[in-house]
């Protein structure tokens, strides 16, 4: 007799995010030169939140978190309010989230998420 197969959910949730599309003027382009450039910022929000995986292409970003003991929508909601704590919401605009049970396995149609 075989053995019965444990059936798990996804342990991780895999958010896209755009980039968002500012007009600024001189002045906060000048402002912007001194201050943190949003690369550096999101460089150190990876860091500092311990997300799992981060990945950048065309003007899109994936983060990747696992889930612990939260549903994925209160995984989305502490990220979300994490991002926003830190001003990563100026830059970034939520998209979609898909979940996998593997950080590393990611559908490759993700790549065209327009």
């Amino acid at each position: 007799m075989s053995q019965p197969t444990s059936i798990t959910g996804p342990t991780y949730t895999h958010t896209i995010w755009r980039k968002r599309e500012k007009k600024l003027s001189i002045t906060q382009k000048l402002v912007g030169i001194v201050t943190t450039n949003p690369e550096e910022k999101l460089n150190k929000f990876t860091i500092q939140h311990k997300i799992y995986w981060s990945s950048q292409w065309d003007n899109k970003l994936r983060l990747t978190v696992p889930l612990g003991d939260k549903s994925p929508e209160e995984t989305l909601a502490n990220l979300g309010a994490l991002m926003k704590d830190e001003g990563m919401d100026q830059y970034w605009e939520y998209v979609t989230q898909f979940h996998t049970d593997d950080p590393c396995k990611v559908d490759p149609r993700v790549d065209k998420i327009k």
